[in-house]
Protein backbone atom coordinates (compact mmCIF):
# COMPACT_ATOMS: atom_id res chain seq x y z
CA UNK A 1 0.00 0.00 0.00
CA UNK A 2 1.35 3.39 -0.99
CA UNK A 3 2.22 5.87 1.75
CA UNK A 4 0.62 9.29 2.18
CA UNK A 5 3.79 11.05 1.03
CA UNK A 6 3.90 9.16 -2.28
CA UNK A 7 0.22 9.92 -3.00
CA UNK A 8 0.90 13.60 -2.32
CA UNK A 9 3.75 13.63 -4.83
CA UNK A 10 1.58 11.88 -7.45
CA UNK A 11 -1.24 14.40 -6.99
CA UNK A 12 1.24 17.31 -7.25
CA UNK A 13 2.67 15.95 -10.52
CA UNK A 14 -0.79 15.50 -11.99
CA UNK A 15 -1.69 19.09 -11.04
CA UNK A 16 1.36 20.53 -12.81
CA UNK A 17 0.64 18.41 -15.91
CA UNK A 18 -2.91 19.80 -16.04
CA UNK A 19 -1.61 23.39 -15.79
CA UNK A 20 0.90 22.78 -18.56
CA UNK A 21 -1.78 21.34 -20.82
CA UNK A 22 -4.12 24.28 -20.14
CA UNK A 23 -1.34 26.81 -20.91
CA UNK A 24 -0.54 25.01 -24.19
CA UNK A 25 -4.19 25.21 -25.24
CA UNK A 26 -4.28 28.97 -24.57
CA UNK A 27 -1.13 29.54 -26.57
CA UNK A 28 -2.51 27.52 -29.47
CA UNK A 29 -5.72 29.58 -29.54
CA UNK A 30 -3.86 32.98 -29.42
CA UNK A 31 -3.81 34.78 -32.79
CA UNK A 32 -0.39 34.89 -34.42
CA UNK A 33 1.52 38.20 -34.45
CA UNK A 34 2.80 39.61 -37.68
CA UNK A 35 6.38 38.68 -38.40
CA UNK A 36 7.57 42.32 -38.72
CA UNK A 37 6.38 45.90 -38.26
CA UNK A 38 5.34 47.85 -41.33
CA UNK A 39 7.88 50.43 -42.56
CA UNK A 40 5.78 53.42 -41.50
CA UNK A 41 5.63 52.07 -37.92
CA UNK A 42 9.41 51.72 -37.85
CA UNK A 43 9.89 55.33 -38.99
CA UNK A 44 7.35 56.59 -36.44
CA UNK A 45 8.93 54.75 -33.50
CA UNK A 46 12.45 55.79 -34.54
CA UNK A 47 11.38 59.47 -34.69
CA UNK A 48 9.93 59.29 -31.16
CA UNK A 49 13.12 57.68 -29.87
CA UNK A 50 15.34 60.41 -31.39
CA UNK A 51 13.10 63.15 -29.99
CA UNK A 52 13.32 61.75 -26.46
CA UNK A 53 17.13 61.44 -26.67
CA UNK A 54 17.51 65.05 -27.86
CA UNK A 55 15.26 66.36 -25.07
CA UNK A 56 17.26 64.47 -22.44
CA UNK A 57 20.56 65.89 -23.74
CA UNK A 58 19.23 69.46 -23.68
CA UNK A 59 17.90 69.03 -20.13
CA UNK A 60 21.30 67.86 -18.88
CA UNK A 61 23.25 70.77 -20.40
CA UNK A 62 24.49 73.09 -17.58
CA UNK A 63 23.47 76.72 -17.49
CA UNK A 64 25.86 79.70 -17.46
CA UNK A 65 26.20 79.62 -13.66
CA UNK A 66 28.02 76.28 -13.98
CA UNK A 67 30.48 77.27 -16.69
CA UNK A 68 34.17 76.98 -15.95
CA UNK A 69 36.91 79.03 -17.59
CA UNK A 70 39.04 75.91 -17.87
CA UNK A 71 38.44 72.30 -17.00
CA UNK A 72 40.62 72.23 -13.89
CA UNK A 73 38.74 75.00 -12.03
CA UNK A 74 35.98 74.12 -9.54
CA UNK A 75 32.33 74.52 -10.48
CA UNK A 76 31.42 76.79 -7.58
CA UNK A 77 33.19 79.71 -5.97
CA UNK A 78 34.87 78.80 -2.68
CA UNK A 79 34.88 82.30 -1.17
CA UNK A 80 32.53 85.29 -1.24
CA UNK A 81 35.16 87.40 -3.00
CA UNK A 82 35.61 84.78 -5.68
CA UNK A 83 31.84 84.61 -6.17
CA UNK A 84 31.68 88.38 -6.73
CA UNK A 85 34.69 88.29 -9.05
CA UNK A 86 32.98 85.70 -11.28
CA UNK A 87 29.45 87.15 -11.14
CA UNK A 88 27.74 87.81 -14.47
CA UNK A 89 25.04 90.25 -15.60
CA UNK A 90 25.81 92.62 -12.71
CA UNK A 91 27.84 95.81 -12.28
CA UNK A 92 30.47 95.01 -9.63
CA UNK A 93 32.31 97.82 -7.87
CA UNK A 94 35.75 96.89 -6.54
CA UNK A 95 37.79 98.93 -4.09
CA UNK A 96 41.29 97.92 -3.03
CA UNK A 97 44.34 99.12 -1.12
CA UNK A 98 47.75 97.65 -1.86
CA UNK A 99 49.87 97.07 1.24
CA UNK A 100 53.28 98.63 0.60
CA UNK A 101 54.65 99.36 4.06
CA UNK A 102 56.55 96.06 3.92
CA UNK A 103 57.85 94.14 0.94
CA UNK A 104 58.38 90.44 0.34
CA UNK A 105 59.88 89.44 -2.98
CA UNK A 106 57.30 87.90 -5.29
CA UNK A 107 54.32 88.46 -2.95
CA UNK A 108 51.64 91.16 -3.04
CA UNK A 109 48.76 91.63 -0.60
CA UNK A 110 45.70 93.82 -1.22
CA UNK A 111 42.76 94.72 0.99
CA UNK A 112 39.67 94.34 -1.22
CA UNK A 113 35.99 95.20 -1.09
CA UNK A 114 33.48 94.13 -3.76
CA UNK A 115 29.82 95.00 -4.03
CA UNK A 116 27.03 95.35 -6.53
CA UNK A 117 26.15 98.79 -7.83
CA UNK A 118 23.69 100.48 -5.48
CA UNK A 119 22.79 99.04 -2.10
CA UNK A 120 23.40 95.42 -3.00
CA UNK A 121 25.34 92.85 -0.97
CA UNK A 122 29.09 93.18 -0.54
CA UNK A 123 32.11 91.09 0.37
CA UNK A 124 35.49 92.08 1.75
CA UNK A 125 38.77 90.40 2.46
CA UNK A 126 42.31 90.19 1.14
CA UNK A 127 43.94 88.96 -2.05
CA UNK A 128 47.36 87.32 -1.94
CA UNK A 129 49.15 87.40 -5.29
CA UNK A 130 52.28 85.44 -6.17
CA UNK A 131 54.01 86.85 -9.23
CA UNK A 132 57.65 85.75 -8.94
CA UNK A 133 60.49 87.99 -9.97
CA UNK A 134 58.62 89.40 -13.01
CA UNK A 135 55.05 90.61 -12.62
CA UNK A 136 52.75 89.51 -15.47
CA UNK A 137 49.09 89.17 -16.36
CA UNK A 138 49.16 85.50 -15.37
CA UNK A 139 49.44 86.26 -11.66
CA UNK A 140 48.29 83.49 -9.36
CA UNK A 141 46.05 84.85 -6.64
CA UNK A 142 44.09 83.56 -3.70
CA UNK A 143 40.95 85.19 -2.27
CA UNK A 144 40.58 85.19 1.52
CA UNK A 145 37.28 86.38 3.01
CA UNK A 146 37.33 88.72 5.99
CA UNK A 147 35.89 85.99 8.26
CA UNK A 148 38.88 83.76 7.46
CA UNK A 149 41.64 86.28 8.17
CA UNK A 150 41.87 85.58 11.91
CA UNK A 151 42.19 81.85 11.28
CA UNK A 152 44.99 82.53 8.81
CA UNK A 153 46.85 84.75 11.29
CA UNK A 154 46.56 82.10 14.00
CA UNK A 155 47.82 79.46 11.60
CA UNK A 156 50.86 81.60 10.78
CA UNK A 157 51.66 81.86 14.51
CA UNK A 158 51.39 78.09 14.95
CA UNK A 159 53.22 77.12 11.80
CA UNK A 160 56.09 79.49 12.57
CA UNK A 161 56.85 77.51 15.75
CA UNK A 162 56.96 74.11 14.06
CA UNK A 163 60.37 72.47 14.50
CA UNK A 164 62.01 69.07 14.93
CA UNK A 165 60.27 68.53 18.29
CA UNK A 166 56.90 67.88 16.61
CA UNK A 167 58.03 64.48 15.31
CA UNK A 168 60.52 61.79 16.29
CA UNK A 169 61.27 61.21 12.62
CA UNK A 170 64.05 63.03 10.79
CA UNK A 171 61.91 65.25 8.56
CA UNK A 172 58.87 67.33 9.46
CA UNK A 173 56.40 69.69 7.85
CA UNK A 174 53.59 71.96 8.97
CA UNK A 175 50.92 72.95 6.46
CA UNK A 176 47.85 75.18 6.31
CA UNK A 177 45.50 75.86 3.40
CA UNK A 178 42.74 78.44 3.07
CA UNK A 179 39.43 77.99 1.29
CA UNK A 180 40.83 79.87 -1.71
CA UNK A 181 43.87 77.55 -2.03
CA UNK A 182 46.53 79.71 -0.42
CA UNK A 183 48.90 77.20 1.16
CA UNK A 184 51.60 77.76 3.78
CA UNK A 185 54.13 75.04 4.45
CA UNK A 186 57.06 75.08 6.88
CA UNK A 187 59.64 72.33 6.52
CA UNK A 188 63.18 71.52 7.54
CA UNK A 189 66.05 72.32 5.24
CA UNK A 190 69.19 70.28 5.76
CA UNK A 191 71.67 73.15 5.82
CA UNK A 192 69.85 76.43 6.47
CA UNK A 193 67.24 75.40 9.06
CA UNK A 194 63.50 75.86 8.47
CA UNK A 195 62.06 77.31 5.28
CA UNK A 196 58.58 78.37 4.16
CA UNK A 197 56.81 77.69 0.87
CA UNK A 198 53.90 79.95 -0.01
CA UNK A 199 51.87 78.60 -2.93
CA UNK A 200 48.57 79.13 -4.70
CA UNK A 201 46.78 78.29 -7.91
CA UNK A 202 44.94 75.24 -9.22
CA UNK A 203 45.53 75.23 -12.97
CA UNK A 204 48.81 77.16 -12.94
CA UNK A 205 50.53 76.46 -9.66
CA UNK A 206 52.82 79.21 -8.36
CA UNK A 207 55.04 79.14 -5.28
CA UNK A 208 57.61 81.22 -3.45
CA UNK A 209 60.26 79.91 -1.06
CA UNK A 210 60.59 82.26 1.92
CA UNK A 211 62.32 82.52 5.24
CA UNK A 212 60.60 82.65 8.61
CA UNK A 213 61.40 86.38 8.70
CA UNK A 214 59.54 86.79 5.41
CA UNK A 215 56.59 84.92 6.88
CA UNK A 216 56.59 87.38 9.78
CA UNK A 217 56.44 90.26 7.29
CA UNK A 218 53.54 88.63 5.48
CA UNK A 219 51.68 88.33 8.78
CA UNK A 220 52.22 92.04 9.44
CA UNK A 221 50.96 92.90 5.95
CA UNK A 222 47.82 90.80 6.49
CA UNK A 223 47.21 92.52 9.83
CA UNK A 224 47.51 95.94 8.16
CA UNK A 225 45.12 94.87 5.39
CA UNK A 226 42.60 93.72 8.02
CA UNK A 227 42.90 97.09 9.79
CA UNK A 228 42.09 98.85 6.50
CA UNK A 229 39.01 96.68 6.09
CA UNK A 230 37.89 97.44 9.66
CA UNK A 231 37.77 101.12 8.68
CA UNK A 232 34.95 100.32 6.25
CA UNK A 233 32.46 99.62 9.05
Amino acid sequence: MLSVEIWAEINKSCYFLELQAELQVRLDNKPALPREFPMYMRIFLFSIFMFLCAGSAIAQRPGPEFWRKVGCQPFEARTKLEEFDERRSSVIIKGFTRITTLEVQGVRIDAVEMREMGNGPRAKGIVVVLYGTVQSQNDNRAFIDYDEIDSLLNAIDVISRVDETVSKLVGFEGKYRTQGDLELAVFRQTRSGNAVILSTGICEHASETLTLDDLGKIKAMIQEAKARLDELR
